[in-house]
């Protein structure tokens, strides 16, 4: 009994770390870009490349995009499209084959590397 609510509490702060970095995150991604990838409006949302689901691309800055609305519904559906050319454009085809091997791995990330990051990206 003692160790299941000692998992609960500990998905519960996990949860909570994690709500907290995806909005700091976000918002120096946006903060970053300032400008849409795609067009020139201003960026509004974070657009993951790969997945927000990949937790080793997750809160990387090179798979992450400054972006509007329109856009990110627009592209959001096509990664093998547009999207791909202008990765690979912004990247270089070598660090966009890094980032794939990257988002193809399986990674965990634990309390302290949650707390880590949200050092980095939280405005002070």
């Amino acid at each position: 009994m003692r160790k299941s609510k000692l998992n609960k509490k500990s998905k519960l702060k996990v949860s909570k770390l994690k709500n907290k970095l995806d909005i700091a995150f976000s918002f120096f991604i946006r903060k970053r870009d300032k400008k849409c990838f795609f067009c020139s409006n201003p960026a509004t949302q974070n657009s993951h490349y790969w997945g927000r689901a990949n937790m080793c691309t997750r809160y990387d800055e090179e798979n992450c995009d400054g972006i509007c609305g329109g856009c990110h519904m627009k592209h959001e559906s096509n990664k093998q499209g547009l999207y791909r050319e202008k990765k690979i454009a912004q990247l270089k085809i070598e660090k966009y084959n890094a980032l794939q091997k990257r988002a193809e791995s399986i990674c965990r990330l634990t309390i302290p590397d949650y707390l880590k990051l949200l050092d980095k990206y939280t405005l002070p």
